[in-house]
């Protein structure tokens, strides 16, 4: 059994500190955590924010969609609590790469996160804004995406670049079978996944399964790490398919996202974690680094 990778989500050091911050990538580097990731919203003008949502109203001290906010609305910007009390600056992709530049400590690789919404629209040059933005730091950068076009149209720009590549606007096992993104269908067995495969009369999950996985590759091909919701990986496993050998078989690796160790983790859950180790997978990304950290020293 091999130990996975940890990736500390949002650049949280642990589960009370607040996600995309400057401070937050520090205090992981300084704590040993050579792999972090951040959530990135793009601007219009092809700047970029650290930050998760399509809209700054509930977590900002500022109201609108990230992508065209007003260019005299963009100073005194902060996340606040919910006391409406502002708490840490939202910082832009430039001032973190500055950061990068002059201090990486221990960090290995940085994990863009590249959000997409309805609000927004990510032309070639955007991209391209993006992609001179992190090039004096592009050796320790992953971008990853649900976007597959997006993954794509960068990778045809730079094919020198990691990519990361999240199926999950194709295929999912979630909660939520509708929203406000894809896919918005679940099939008989319970996966989300709006293509008409899905719906055809298989026998079994596993077939199923296999076929989707399959039919998947050409989308994420330029991608060598494939970022799955850990119980989307599970629920597959339980049905007979593997992703992770799939995917190995394949030469690509495979990162289950979130999923965090606390004390109040069920016996469940605590053989979900034992399971995806003992499947081997490559990463975990996880808002508790520090706890994974001791249980794999541990095992």
């Amino acid at each position: 059994m091999r130990n996975p990778l940890i990736v500390a989500h949002g650049a949280r050091p642990h589960r009370n500190y607040p996600p995309n911050t400057l401070k937050g990538v520090l205090e992981c580097s300084s704590s040993g955590f050579s792999h972090i990731e951040v959530d990135i919203t793009a601007q219009e003008n092809g700047e970029f924010f650290l930050f998760h949502n399509e809209k700054f109203d509930l977590l900002t001290n500022k109201k609108g969609n990230v992508f065209n906010i007003d260019k005299s609305n963009m100073g005194n910007l902060w996340y606040t609590n919910n006391n409406r009390e502002k708490t840490d600056p939202v910082s832009s992709l430039s001032e973190l790469v500055k950061i990068i530049e002059t201090d990486a400590g221990n960090i290995s690789e940085l994990q863009l996160d590249f959000k997409i919404y309805p609000s927004s629209l990510i032309t070639e040059e955007i991209i391209g804004s993006f992609l001179k933005i992190i090039d004096p730091v592009k050796p320790k950068i992953r971008i990853t995406s649900c976007a597959d076009w997006i993954i794509l149209k960068i990778h045809e720009l730079d094919t020198d670049i990691k990519l990361g590549f999240d199926p999950q606007f194709y295929i999912d096992f979630r909660d939520r079978a509708s929203g406000d993104y894809p896919p918005f269908k679940k099939n008989h067995f319970g996966y989300s996944d709006d293509h008409p495969i899905s719906m055809q009369n298989w026998d079994k999950p596993k077939d199923y399964l296999e076929s989707r996985a399959v039919s998947l590759l050409n989308i994420g091909s330029v991608a060598d790490i494939w970022y799955i919701r850990y119980s989307f990986i599970i629920k597959s496993y339980q049905d007979g398919f593997d992703w992770v050998r799939f995917l190995h078989t394949r030469g690509i690796k495979i990162c289950a996202w979130t999923i965090d160790i606390t004390e109040d983790k069920n016996m469940e859950s605590r053989k979900e974690i034992k399971l995806l180790m003992q499947m081997g997978v490559d990463r975990i990304t996880t808002n508790t680094p520090a706890a994974w950290r001791k249980l794999i020293e541990n095992s």
